[in-house]
């Protein structure tokens, strides 16, 4: 497997940072992939789990976590072997594939999945403790940069997410906040285009259930609107927008935050939609595209209530507002019921199916 990575093929600084592709109709359609949320229920090993959605959803893009607690397990030395395996697996895959699999590599130490900090067991106390000081430590900064080294020039490699929802103070296993500021998202673009300036970076958030709320959040007088009560913009898109090449929207509808005693999930993913369409103008204005880095596509083991047909909804809802990319989040749950990859693939069909309208009757091969 280490052959899979040339660690001193990295991009020109004298390269331009490729033009960011218009928006693609149908939009590219793929996954998100964590080894940790694979369920040892599902019988396989993570690489054996990836290898079997690659077989049966056939993505175009592949999003992985690069896991600061995983590339360095001791300090100062790196192991990518659990990372070099799952991009081996998409690697054999794309040799027979007839729609070849690229990935999206997540670095940073806010990273896909619960509990959102991803911290090396190393790190003293009061290093975890401090965020703002960590993230300026050399520690972190070498890490950022052997990844961004190491991988920029593997032939698979699609785009890179700078953290993970960095801007959100989100939920997680911390009593402090977690939310990054602008200063330290834009220092990591800095540091990645200092060795890679060919691929797209994607910050990613979430945004308000209504495009109302998402229009105040974008207002001059979004400090006023703050100050009154009711409800209130969520997220940070337009902050993220000005900060990576593309917008990355996560887009949920059934969640512990809105339960659905308030709104159905079918009014949440209409709603849905129409922030998608609103942000997605937004990345066109501003010479950016939007991509969906986390399109809901499974319920939240403490928030049940997200169904198969809500899936399925969602993608044709969703399919053509404007996003060029949509991953689906939650596929891993899939590898153990029948049921949620019958609609799974109807789903991935549907999102495709702007090209070749039988694609959304299929439940056994993705187009």
């Amino acid at each position: 497997m280490g052959g899979l990575l040339a660690l001193s093929a990295v991009a020109s600084s004298t390269v331009e940072l490729r033009t960011v592709p218009e928006v693609s109709t149908p939009p590219l359609v793929g996954f998100s992939f964590s080894p940790w949320a694979v369920s040892w229920a599902s019988g396989q090993t993570p690489t054996q789990a990836l290898g079997t959605l690659l077989e049966r959803l056939h993505p175009d893009v592949v999003r992985l976590p690069v896991y600061w607690s995983e590339v360095e397990p001791s300090p100062g030395q790196f192991d990518f072997t659990t990372l070099d395996d799952l991009l081996a697996t998409v690697t054999d895959y794309d040799q027979t594939a007839q729609r070849p699999a690229r990935v999206l590599l997540v670095v940073g130490a806010r990273n896909i999945n619960y509990p959102e900090l991803r911290l090396p067991g190393w790190l003293s106390a009061s290093a975890g403790e401090h965020l703002s000081t960590l993230y300026r430590s050399s520690a972190y900064q070498e890490y950022l940069r052997t990844s961004f080294s190491r991988l920029a020039s593997i032939p698979i490699l699609y785009a890179w997410q700078i953290e993970n929802e960095p801007l959100d103070n989100v939920s997680t296993d911390r009593d402090d906040p977690v939310a990054l500021s602008g200063r330290i998202v834009s220092a990591e673009m800095s540091l990645l285009r200092s060795i890679d300036r060919q691929h797209p970076a994607v910050v990613t958030t979430y945004n308000s259930s209504h495009l109302a709320l998402d229009e105040k959040g974008a207002s001059p007088l979004a400090w006023l609107y703050a100050l009154f009560s009711g409800p209130k913009p969520a997220g940070h898109p337009s902050r993220a927008l000005q900060l990576g090449d593309v917008l990355g929207l996560d887009v949920y509808v059934v969640t512990p935050s809105t339960p659905l005693s308030e709104d159905s999930a079918i009014e949440r993913i209409g709603w849905k939609a129409e922030t998608i369409e609103y942000w997605a103008q937004k990345a066109r204005a501003s010479g950016r595209s939007l991509w969906l880095t986390e399109m809901q596509a499974g319920p939240w083991a403490n928030a049940p209530g997200f169904t198969t047909t809500d899936l399925v909804l969602s993608a044709d809802l969703y399919r053509d507002r404007g996003a060029s990319l949509v991953l689906l989040w939650g596929v891993e749950g899939w590898l153990h019921s029948d049921q949620w990859m019958r609609a799974g693939l109807r789903a991935v069909g549907i999102l495709r199916a702007t090209s070749d309208p039988a694609c959304a009757f299929s439940t056994r091969h993705p187009c």
